[in-house]
């Protein structure tokens, strides 16, 4: 294999390769995995290699940055990784932990393990968040890592069913092979309760998450089922319940960082923005280097106007996301506009300055620095300058919109509110609204920013009146889908969707009306192009959307009774 430092592991030896296969795949259980080592300095590499080499393992492969790594993962199917802590830059392997988990790189049956001789409690507190499967500490012997690896991969050896499933995002097989290992009672039953609670969750199906946890918990009453439980509970709307089970587990033990983070999401769901922020405050002094946790500890710290502690914890995020996947130009905008809201317009402007030379021949980033540009010119009197950076970024916004996430809009949006353009800054959250009418969360953000800009009563009648609209034209079409007149309802939701081309309800209902028509009529190749294009857009942008998870699982069916292989998804 490629890339290979230059003293790569050495192969087994003859006598051990000459034995029969059944006996060197007992007597060595590294023969036939594969292995990732991620080290910054290639002797260290060379080392490590050389102790799995001592314990048979014959097929390794190296990273020296977390880029190549993440390359190496797309590419390669590891056993196991191990994972320096120390990756430069800022960057650690708790960091390209979560990568790949959120890029969905690291099947079921991996092992990854981080190397570190890092001792402080906050990173280790942080580490037992990302839950890698262990955090082996410099110096080490081998016998140690042999010893931490066999127990590592023989309990993930027991996922390797599921793995396929998970990497493809076909979670629905997933939950139903750890149904089938539930009931044989085998010696990983548990392990599979586990994980299929933690994929109920992951595609929405609440009912089944509160089930499998409510199993684990009448067996043993574990922190992580009662985790579980307590999520399932939110998403079920028993939102007391779920309050008391968090402050149950934080009282059991304080260092259960993820429940400071569900309990400050209850708190602001329910409008208690201060207590929101005290629990973040309280989960960042224990684990700051957690990205999510600082951004959501600013956005509260904001809303509570204690815009000192925002700025702090907004910085803290940044740095913490400046070399992670988190990296983004809304970070740089989002900080600016903190600042400026403090009236720092020096900061601010440094903090434009970084955007701009961090993201230099980035079209996104470059029309994302003209609108806190002219935020900036807007603060220090400048308003011709002001309007005119606006309308530059006005005229290139349309066509730039396809690649511009929720947060460059909405910052687009606060600029034209604060500027006076109050209509071109309601076409804008409009068009957001529209196309993410059905999800709570964002819904929320969006009423958020209206409150914190003094325009809340104009954000909830937007709010309302367009959720209520996007409703009304959907159902519409499912009216007619539900009568039989399917191509009528194909028509009604193409037009739907050339006007809101990111709404995933529209795309799922689509594509579940070709399926009926093709059903009823038989194959049309238009309509089954287009629905599976919308397909692979909707696992894209939302691979966990439980909706698409059914008709993912309906469409193979359906392709499979029309004798179409080629259609597979």
């Amino acid at each position: 294999m490629s890339d290979s430092p230059s003293s790569p592991a050495v192969a087994t030896e003859p006598a051990q390769r000459a034995r029969p296969a059944a006996q060197r795949s007992y007597d060595n259980p590294y023969a036939k995995r594969l292995f990732l080592i991620i080290d910054s300095l290639p002797q260290m590499q060379r080392a490590m290699a050389m102790t799995l080499s001592s314990f048979g393992a014959n097929s390794v492969e190296y990273a020296t940055k977390p880029s190549d790594a993440l390359a190496k993962m797309a590419k390669y199917e590891f056993d196991v990784v191990l994972c320096d802590y120390d990756l430069g830059n800022g960057y650690d392997g708790l960091y390209l932990f979560e990568e790949i988990r959120a890029r969905n790189l690291l099947k079921q049956s991996c092992v990854f393990m981080i190397v570190t001789g890092e001792r402080r409690s906050q990173r280790v507190v942080s580490a037992a968040e990302l839950v890698p499967d262990d955090y082996l500490l410099k110096p080490f012997t081998g016998e140690v890592l042999r010893a931490r690896l066999e127990r590592a991969m023989r309990k993930r050896e027991a996922f390797r069913l599921v793995d396929e499933s998970i990497l493809h995002h076909e979670y629905l097989s997933a939950i139903d092979t750890c149904n089938r290992k539930i009931e044989e009672n085998g010696e990983f039953a548990f392990d599979f309760m586990r994980l299929k609670g933690s994929l109920a969750l992951k595609i929405q199906d609440f009912d089944t998450a509160r089930d499998a946890y409510m199993q684990v918990l009448r067996i043993k009453p574990t922190t992580w089922a009662k985790m579980g439980l307590a999520k399932a509970l939110v998403g079920l709307k028993s939102l007391d319940e779920a309050r008391l089970l968090f402050e149950a587990v934080l009282a059991d033990n304080n260092q259960v960082m993820e429940a400071y983070d569900w309990l400050a999401k209850l708190y602001r769901g329910n409008g208690d923005l201060k207590r929101a922020q005290h629990v973040l405050q309280q989960a960042a002094e224990l684990s700051p280097v957690v990205f999510s946790r600082q951004q959501r500890l600013a956005e509260a710290a904001v809303m509570n106007n204690d815009l000192a502690t925002a700025e702090t914890a907004y910085q803290q995020a940044l740095d913490i996301a400046k070399y992670t996947w988190h990296r983004s130009p809304t970070h740089y905008a989002t900080l600016a506009r903190i600042q400026l809201a403090r009236g720092d317009t020096a900061n601010a402007s440094r903090t434009l300055g970084n955007l701009r030379h961090d993201y230099r021949y980035n079209e996104e980033a470059e029309w994302l620095a003209g609108v806190v540009d002219s935020r900036l010119q807007a603060k220090n009197g400048e308003d011709g300058k002001a309007g005119e950076l606006l309308d530059t970024a006005d005229e290139r916004f349309r066509q730039l919109l396809p690649k511009l996430d929720q947060d460059a809009q909405m910052e687009y949006a606060r600029a034209c509110y604060q500027q006076g353009r109050e209509g071109r800054g309601n076409e804008v959250m409009e068009y957001l609204i529209r196309n993410h009418h059905d999800e709570e969360d964002a819904l929320t953000r969006f009423g958020e920013m209206f409150e914190e800009i003094g325009l809340g009563a104009v954000g909830r009648q937007l709010i309302s009146s367009n959720v209520k609209s996007v409703s009304e034209l959907n159902n519409q079409a499912v009216l007619l889908a539900q009568s039989g007149q399917y191509e009528a309802a194909i028509e009604h939701f193409i037009k739907a969707l050339e006007e809101l081309p990111q709404n995933v309800q529209i795309m799922l209902n689509l594509i579940n009306s070709v399926m009926a028509y093709v059903s009823q009529s038989g194959w049309h190749e238009s309509h089954m192009r287009r629905a599976y294009e919308l397909l692979g857009k909707v696992r894209d942008l939302a691979p966990t959307n439980n909706k698409f998870q059914k008709i993912l699982q309906s469409w193979r069916l359906l392709v499979s009774k029309m004798d179409k292989p080629q259609w597979v998804i």
